[in-house]
C-alpha cells in the first residue's frame, strides 16, 4: 500500500483500530520515523485527526485521540489456548460499547476482557464470549446481570 492510499485511508477515518505491529507497518509507510506502537498511536491520531486504538495482546490496549488524551486498559492475565480471532472479538466488544455510548476508557477495558477471553478456547467463533461471560465490566450501568440477559444480545 503506497502512502497516498495509506494516507486517503487515514482521512476517510474517525477511529482506526489496529494492532501493535500494524500500527508500525502503517507509520512506517508514511515515513513517521516512530519505532514503538505507542508512538505510532500518538502519531496516527495526531496527524490523522482521528482516535487510534493499538491492541497489544498481553500489555492490554492503548487509545489515543487526535487531541492528544490517551486511554489504556490491561489485559487479563490468561494462559492463552488459542489467540485467533482474539483481534476481532476485541473490535467487536469495543464497537459494541461505543454503539451503547460507553466511553472510550469503558470500551477498551471490555473489549480487553472479551478478547482475553476468547484465548482461551480454540478456534475464533467457538472462543467470542457472550456479554453474560465478560463479565461485570460489560454490564449498562444500574442493570444487573439478569436484566442485561434479558435485554442484551451476545456480543458475538
Amino acid at each position: 500500500m503506497t502512502g497516498t492510499m495509506i494516507r486517503d485511508l487515514l482521512d476517510a477515518t474517525d477511529c482506526l483500530i489496529v494492532n501493535e505491529h500494524e500500527a508500525l507497518d502503517v507509520t512506517a509507510g508514511l515515513d513517521a520515523g516512530v519505532t514503538d506502537y505507542e508512538a505510532a498511536c500518538s502519531w496516527l491520531a495526531r496527524s490523522g485527526g482521528l482516535t487510534c486504538v493499538v491492541t497489544a495482546g498481553a500489555q492490554g490496549a492503548l487509545a489515543v485521540s487526535a487531541d492528544g488524551t490517551r486511554f489504556r486498559a490491561p489485559s487479563p492475565r490468561i494462559r492463552p489456548v488459542d489467540t485467533t480471532g482474539a483481534g476481532d472479538t476485541f473490535v467487536g466488544a469495543l464497537a459494541s460499547m461505543i454503539g451503547e455510548k460507553s466511553s472510550l476508557n469503558k470500551a477498551l477495558e471490555v473489549g480487553c476482557e472479551a478478547a482475553a477471553l476468547s484465548c482461551l478456547k480454540a478456534g475464533a467463533q467457538h472462543g467470542m464470549p457472550t456479554r453474560d461471560a465478560i463479565g461485570e465490566v460489560a454490564r449498562p450501568a444500574g442493570l444487573a446481570s439478569s436484566a442485561v440477559r434479558a435485554t442484551r444480545a451476545p456480543i458475538t
